[in-house]
């Protein structure tokens, strides 16, 4: 069987292996998979967590052991239109971005510092920033949620660290229902307005001194911060601008 096709489309030798070694003998056991494949245990668990994100395996328990079994084939094409619709909205946030980005190659380059950050140690950098330059921090296009789940404990040190440096935030986030915002008790110095949809730009940018730092929330989340004060400023006075016609209620 040519498999040269799952290959392309982002399946693994030793994931493509196993999936159809699967799929020829059903219900498994990793160690039965293991011993099939000639792949490594600990690597065989490995692939099938990816496989089961790709919807490619399922797992049953029997007894105390957990067994898995291959998901219908045509779960390749669920996994397909899966990835169109990611690259579909990697391909908005890019576009979003774009005029912020052209607009870097215009900029002095004597009086601009453009630096790049990848992962999460890079929203720390960013963050860690904020509290050692003890400047208001204006942010909008923020999705408190992917704050909170990327890294759950740092920002409960960020907050506690505004507070004791009685640094204020003041975030622009969308206007609907459900959207996620940490708690007053938990970010005391912290003040929120909302705009409608349409008046909203999701691009997340904070401001404080003369840095503005865009988080761009792909795979891996990247924070590129630029530091120059007169381009700090445009951005502040548009943010001060949307402040003032913000609601203060959701």
């Amino acid at each position: 069987m040519d498999t040269t096709i799952l290959r392309t489309i982002g399946l693994t030798t030793n994931e493509i292996k196993i999936y159809i070694t699967l799929l020829k003998i059903g219900l498994s056991t990793a160690y039965e998979l293991s011993k099939k494949t000639d792949i490594y245990r600990v690597h065989v668990y490995d692939k099938l967590e990816q496989l089961m994100e790709k919807g490619l395996v399922t797992h049953v328990y029997k007894g105390a052991k957990k067994h898995f079994q291959a998901t219908d084939p045509e779960k390749i094409l669920q996994y397909l239109e899966d990835k169109k619709q990611k690259l579909a909205q990697e391909e908005e946030q890019v576009n979003q971005l774009l005029p912020e980005l052209k607009a870097l190659t215009k900029l002095p380059q004597e009086d601009t510092k453009v630096e790049v950050f990848k992962g999460k140690e890079g929203l720390k950098y960013f963050l860690k920033d904020i509290i050692k330059t003890k400047k208001e921090v204006l942010i909008t296009g923020i999705d408190d949620a992917k704050y909170n789940e990327t890294l759950p404990i740092f920002m409960q040190q960020y907050f506690r660290d505004l507070k004791i440096n009685q640094i204020k935030e003041r975030i622009i986030t969308v206007k609907k229902k459900g959207v996620f915002l940490f708690k007053e008790k938990n970010a005391p110095t912290t003040n929120y307005r909302y705009l409608e949809e349409k008046q909203f730009n999701p691009t997340n940018t904070i401001v404080y001194g003369n840095k503005i730092v865009i988080v761009s929330w792909g795979t891996p989340v990247t924070a590129t911060m630029i530091e120059n004060k007169g381009i700090a400023e445009t951005y502040r006075n548009h943010f001060e601008h949307l402040w003032k016609i913000a609601a203060k209620k959701n």
